[in-house]
């Protein structure tokens, strides 16, 4: 990144099992586009001795990320690998996590929240001091790769909000959507406690938070992909987002095997992407039952974004 040039932030804000592991991959091997995936870092239960990162080393011992941690010191924050410590999470849970937890379904009273939530005093301190933390590995990161674009899959819903307020990036937004029957049968694989409208319940909501905070935002600040295009029209679904990141659209990935990348998140990250191909598994999973109590749920949404 050169000297003043100001750094892009982008959230991907997605449901799980949309693809974001995919599109982060494939994002971050464009010569302008830095990203570790998921910035908050290793989920709970992870062991930090024996986490590879996604180019093979063990994370502990990773040139990359001794280099982020020397650069998080360089800046005045302290950072361990097993503890990004990056995450909005406040140390006043019982009134911050009332103010900032899910949504009123109404645009206006979300505003209003939120401008409550960075107001009162002692929130927009914490606020103000995890944004520092957030710009710093960023910025760190982007110095290290010598980007100007850094992109985030792990969908901590206040990070660029917060970042939009209180932070100098400029940030954006990917919303990365999938069919929902392709979601609902991938969670149920994953919890046969689930039940189908409850998973589409799930998807519908997701979506519609993403909507909200994008209609308060300019038109050049968010973009809607859909999975099926990305996996259908490949080239042309990056160039579309390449131009909305501001790097150049006239990239071509030759062989995404041989990019480098330092990603965090699920297993994913560590299998070589050699061939895109799409999950259609949803067709032969469903039930007419299930695909009944989804579209019930969850139709008139999906067809806003072209399905059914």
């Amino acid at each position: 990144m050169k000297p003043h040039e100001q750094a892009v932030f982008i959230a991907l804000e997605t449901t799980a099992y949309s693809g974001a592991t995919l599109l982060t991959a494939l994002l971050g091997s464009h010569p302008g586009i830095a990203t570790v995936a998921e910035m908050s870092g290793l989920i709970e239960g992870e062991d930090p001795d024996e986490y590879l990162c996604s180019c093979g080393q063990k994370i502990k011992t990773c040139d990359f990320w001794q280099k982020v941690k020397d650069g998080m010191n360089n800046r005045g924050f302290e950072f361990d690998v097993a503890d990004f410590n990056t995450q909005f999470i406040p140390e006043n849970p019982s009134l911050l996590q009332r103010l900032r937890a899910g949504s009123s379904r109404n645009g206006l009273l979300d505003s209003i929240r939120d401008k409550i939530l960075f107001s009162l005093p002692s929130p927009a301190r914490q606020l103000q001091a995890m944004s520092d933390r957030n710009t710093a590995f960023i910025e760190t990161v982007l110095e290290i790769t010598g980007k100007r674009v850094f992109i985030d899959s792990s969908k901590d819903r206040l990070r660029p909000k917060a970042l939009r307020r209180f932070s100098p990036l400029d940030v954006r937004i990917i919303q990365l959507v999938r069919d929902v029957r392709g979601v609902v049968a991938s969670s149920l694989r994953m919890d046969k406690k689930l039940t189908a409208a409850q998973a589409a319940r799930s998807w519908c909501r997701l979506h519609q938070r993403v909507e909200r905070t994008a209609a308060s935002w300019d038109k050049e600040s968010n973009i809607i992909i859909r999975y099926e295009d990305l996996c259908h029209k490949t080239e042309d679904t990056l160039k579309r987002l390449y131009t909305f990141c501001g790097v150049s659209p006239d990239f071509t990935i030759k062989n995404i095997q041989t990019v480098s990348h330092h990603l965090i998140g699920n297993d994913m990250r560590l299998t070589p992407i050699s061939k895109i191909q799409i999950d259609t598994r949803w067709q032969e999973e469903l039930s007419n039952d299930q695909l009944k109590e989804i579209e019930e749920v969850a139709g008139d949404l999906g067809r806003t974004y072209g399905y059914y």
